[in-house]
């Protein structure tokens, strides 16, 4: 019987007893937690990781039949009944609540598991105390060692991101509930916990110093989301049809579904550099293949809200081109909510991933993993600063996108002129990078994949555009001719880089500079095109 896509099932027993379809990630889980106690894994919002702590629930709760045919069926496995607290913080603490309504929620989740067991909590007002006497029942009462499974851990604290008196009252609760588990380890077998961001002084990361950070871990880089072999082994019919919906064939359809979903990477050996493969966004492709349709669910489905504020607050050169180089210290490490960089929510939030990883100095390239991200996100950030209707924006960056695709260069000048007029004049900055900043996003608007800062042997390329069937290397000019950015594309060979693709490559200059008054409205574009190489075999 063929498997149901439910999208809207992250509970692993209701997924496998309404016939829904589940990429067997069991081997994965058994690597990542071995014999160990404590773990830790961050990923973005709506990854799977609800799912994940659902299975993690059914292993721990030694419910050996509903893994019948899966990985973990055929292992050493110890099937064992242990006790499960299992909480999901995603609505301990809305945006209307605050410190007292999560104790009034812990308390009811505490009240319930105790009741499932049989146990009987003690008459207390204090969080940690409560939730101690509540593990030391479960162990004294079954003889097993609890387990602890907390999905979200953080969400209580992004809710309240912008009620900061609400958010530190919260901020004391979770430090104080998190703190115990520590002084429980006797009565432990299993700990995880999971959620979008590593906040600091919440005693997960201080109180817990054996805790297994798993967000980094090589082993885990294919734990959630899907990998290229399982999309096409899972996916297979589905595959199919939309590639007959599309008009495809099947290589032309899996290369579509490539470049709109995949490019997660999680998982960084430091010593060599390398990184894990790949992975597609499990959501976008669950909601894709079910309507048969390429959707792009996933940015829409919760708004970014605080990482958009954050950006919005004096952020905006931090994620500009000469800005998404990150020392892996600074990404692995914890902060307060407002000590996070913006690239580091960036990252964090599922906005962008590792490109490249640098041993010795540890610097991490970040990108944005695909084309659904770099459109959307582009299209958010450039919104912050517009004046006026996004549709606007919109119309101009498809039509300056356009432009690209079908070689029609004439009426570059005027469109970049009219985008960078909907611009609000507060952040126009007479720098070169500012300007490289808004055409990149401009581009990324408009559905090009395009990457800014590419490095070459000698340089580094400010923009380079890729379409099926060509390649655009992009040099912006502050102030200067636009000849002078077609010299230097010319002068440093950028194009050599490209030479093996067999695609035709244009060098394409871009100048602008400010009128007397530093707004947009007196930004001047002037374009120049050069094609370089129109067909393979061409002298070089």
């Amino acid at each position: 019987m063929k498997k149901l896509i439910l999208t809207d099932r992250a509970n692993f027993a209701d997924l496998l007893q309404l016939g829904g379809l589940y990429v067997d990630k069991t081997k994965e889980i058994y690597d990542c937690i071995g014999k160990g106690t404590y773990y830790f894994l961050s990923r973005p919002r709506r990854f799977g990781k609800s799912l994940l702590c659902s299975t993690l629930k059914e292993m721990f709760s030694g419910n050996r039949a509903l893994f019948k045919g899966l990985w973990l069926d055929s292992s050493d496995w110890e099937w064992k009944k242990h006790p499960i607290i299992h909480l999901s913080m995603i609505d301990m603490a809305g945006e209307q609540n605050n410190a007292a309504d999560l104790v009034e929620k812990l308390f009811n989740q505490f009240k319930k598991i105790a009741e499932h067991y049989n146990v009987a909590l003690t008459k207390s007002l204090i969080v940690d105390l409560v939730f101690s006497n509540l593990v030391e029942s479960l162990y004294k009462k079954t003889g097993f060692k609890v387990v602890i499974i907390i999905d979200e851990y953080d969400k209580p604290i992004l809710d309240l991101i912008d009620k900061q008196a609400d958010q530190k009252e919260v901020h004391s609760v979770l430090r104080s509930f998190y703190g115990t588990f520590k002084a429980l380890e006797v009565s432990l077998r299993f700990v995880f916990l999971t959620g979008v961001y590593k906040f600091s002084q919440t005693s997960v990361f201080s109180s817990l110093n054996n805790l297994t950070d798993l967000t980094f871990d090589p082993k885990a880089g294919s734990l959630l989301g899907y990998t290229q072999e399982e999309v096409e082994s899972y996916f297979s019919n589905e595959i199919d049809a939309l590639a007959a919906k599309e008009k495809l064939d099947r290589s032309s359809m899996l290369e579509k579904l490539r470049t709109n979903f995949n490019g997660y990477r999680f998982g960084v050996d430091a010593s060599s550099g390398e990184l894990s493969p790949g992975v597609y966004n499990p959501f976008a492709m669950n909601h894709t293949f079910a309507a048969n349709q390429m959707l792009e669910k996933w940015f829409i489905s919760g708004s970014p809200s605080y990482l958009i504020k954050k950006i919005a607050a004096g952020c905006f050169e931090e994620i500009g081109p000469e800005g998404l180089e990150i020392n892996f210290r600074t990404l692995t490490n914890s902060y307060g909510p407002d000590e996070i960089t913006a690239l580091s929510l960036l990252y964090y939030a599922g906005y962008a991933t590792m490109n490249l990883f640098t041993p010795g100095p540890n610097m991490v390239k970040l990108v944005y993993p695909n084309l659904e991200i770099s459109q959307a996100t582009s299209t958010e950030l450039i919104n912050i600063f517009k004046t006026n209707k996004a549709s606007d924006l919109y119309r101009i960056a498809w039509r300056i996108a356009d432009c690209f695709r079908n070689h029609q260069f004439d009426a570059l000048k005027e469109l970049f002129n009219q985008a960078l007029a909907q611009l609000t004049y507060q952040i126009i900055v007479s720098e070169e990078k500012y300007f490289q900043t808004v055409i990149l996003l401009l581009l990324q608007m408009g559905k090009l994949r395009a990457n800014a800062e590419i490095p070459t042997n000698d340089g580094r390329m400010d923009i380079v555009v890729e379409t099926s069937g060509a390649i655009f290397i992009v040099e912006v000019k502050f102030n200067k001719p636009a000849a002078d950015g077609l010299k230097q594309i010319k002068d440093k060979d950028y194009a050599k880089r490209f030479w093996a693709q067999g695609l035709p490559i244009t060098a394409v200059g871009l100048s602008v500079g400010l009128g007397e008054k530093a707004d947009a409205k007196n930004c001047i574009f002037d374009v120049v095109v050069e094609q370089l190489f129109n067909v393979i075999g061409l002298s070089r």
